[in-house]
């Protein structure tokens, strides 16, 4: 009987070769995303200081009669001269453009694009813009790391990497989450795909950010032994699926009225100054009759749903919704997750409150779910919860970030987020679109399911009722 030999490897050259080049290649993005980190860190810090010191200054140095939010229809004109006349892909908020370099560019940016966000977004939030401030680090981060780049003489691919970096610590350093920054940066380019090649550096550029940066992951007040209140953990996991449903559409309506906004002012787009003006004095109307709980940032609005405590009115989601798409659309300059944070916290305070539940407990599913939701990233967001929430409580809002990721549908505020994949084995779709390019002809439902089947009686009804009228 001939003895048999035990395994070898075939080349045992190239086994060392190849592990050669991965520890090179291991101490090289070691290298890179610790700088690129380290720099965004910084560029975040001095936003948030300027950012601080604005809205102290614009709130403390007016008379109490002037509210600040009269300033609005100075403030976006301003925004709007900024940005066309020093960096027109500044425009917006900020992780769109972003995405779209990646996709288009490999990541280049223009190094101009980091101080006019700056001072931008500054000057939308110091006055009561309805935005946040992730999109304008995403940008900074994306600016300096594209600038990184080009001093270092990297080729393409390296480059597109390193902005890619840049999205993730600029993330992790305005939250404070350096994980879930990381991930939020290879997950935001695709719906239904992650950017695996570059989650080592990006873990190093966001960990980096964040001890640069300095900030204190945000800690929702949610009390772990009276969270869940009279209700039983099975019972929590099916709220938590039907609220997360209910998040999903929150995100859609939030989604398609940007959408609308941005179609409705298509034909003014030759007067942007004039829609600016008219945009500011829409918004100073609107804080003037409804109060400044949806203005600027709105975390003590998040702090209080959170707590529980001082509710905000039922609708206050549709109003930030609202405030939050005039701003984008008519000149403002910010961020969409913090004002994505406001809504899913309000709704999930009004959802408690309608059906007697706990407050802080729904708040803090909202506030995790309808940002997972519109942005399609629900792992970065299902981590974030991990982070800041009791182990329990994050646990449920996952489960909530993944069921209204699922019911948003092929929809983002992202448009330049390439489709990556349907989310349905009952539907098919071209998945090289832009998720912005998606119609009722892009996404089809597959012929031979028992969805097909569901769709087509669906169909058949409005029929059957016309036969009756008859």
């Amino acid at each position: 009987m001939d003895e048999i030999e035990p395994p070898k490897l075939s080349d045992e050259y190239h086994w060392y070769a190849e592990h050669t080049v991965l520890l090179y290649s291991t101490l090289k993005w070691s290298l890179l995303g610790a700088c690129s980190g380290i720099c965004v860190g910084l560029g975040a810090r001095a936003f948030l200081l300027a950012l601080r010191w604005s809205t102290h200054s614009a709130s403390s140095l007016l008379p109490g009669w002037f509210p600040y939010y009269y300033f609005l229809p100075v403030a976006l004109p301003v925004c709007v001269w900024l940005i066309r006349t020093f960096a027109p892909t500044a425009k917006g908020h900020g992780t769109e453009a972003v995405i779209a370099a990646v996709h288009e560019n490999y990541g280049r940016v223009e190094w101009r694009v980091a101080p006019v966000k700056l001072a931008a977004t500054v000057l939308t939030l110091a006055f009561g813009g309805s935005v946040g401030k992730e999109g304008p680090c995403a940008q900074i981060g994306a600016a300096i790391s594209s600038l990184f780049a080009d001093v270092l003489k990297l080729n393409n691919d390296d480059r597109r990497r390193l902005v890619i970096c840049g999205i993730g610590a600029g993330f992790a350093a305005v939250f404070g989450t350096p994980v879930a920054g990381a991930i939020f940066g290879i997950e935001v380019l695709y719906l239904g795909r992650i950017e695996y090649p570059v989650l080592f550096p990006c873990l190093i550029a966001g960990i980096s950010a964040h001890l640069v940066c300095g900030t204190v992951a945000p800690a929702p007040y949610v009390n772990e032994p009276a969270t869940f209140g009279h209700i039983g953990q099975p019972m929590l996991a099916l709220l938590a699926v039907g609220f997360g449903a209910l998040c999903g559409f929150v995100a859609l309506f939030l989604i398609e009225t940007m959408r609308r906004a941005q179609h409705l002012l298509r034909p003014t787009s030759k007067h942007p100054y004039i829609v600016a003006v008219c945009g500011g004095l829409a918004l100073a109307a609107i804080f003037r009759l409804t109060g400044t709980s949806s203005a600027g940032l709105g975390l003590v609005g998040i702090n209080h749903a959170l707590a529980g405590v001082a509710p905000l009115f039922a609708l206050a989601f549709v109003m930030k919704i609202i405030t939050t798409s005039l701003t984008l659309e008519t000149g403002g300059s910010g961020g969409i997750v913090t004002p994505l944070f406001y809504i899913g916290a309000a709704f999930g305070a009004s959802f408690a409150h309608a059906f007697h539940l706990p407050v802080g407990l729904f708040a803090a599913f909202g506030y995790i779910a309808v940002a997972a939701a519109a942005t399609n990233t629900p792992i970065a967001f299902s981590v974030m919860a991990m982070s800041i929430l009791p182990t329990a409580t994050g646990v449920y809002a996952a489960l909530c970030a993944c069921t209204a990721y699922l019911l948003v549908g092929h929809r983002s505020v992202y448009a330049s987020q390439k489709l990556g994949m349907v989310k349905s084995s009952g539907l098919t779709a071209d998945v090289s679109v832009s998720v912005g390019d998606v119609d009722s002809g892009t996404i089809k439902v597959r012929k031979g399911t028992g969805a097909a089947r569901l769709v087509r009686l669906a169909q058949r009804r409005p029929r059957m009722f016309r036969r009756c009228k008859k």
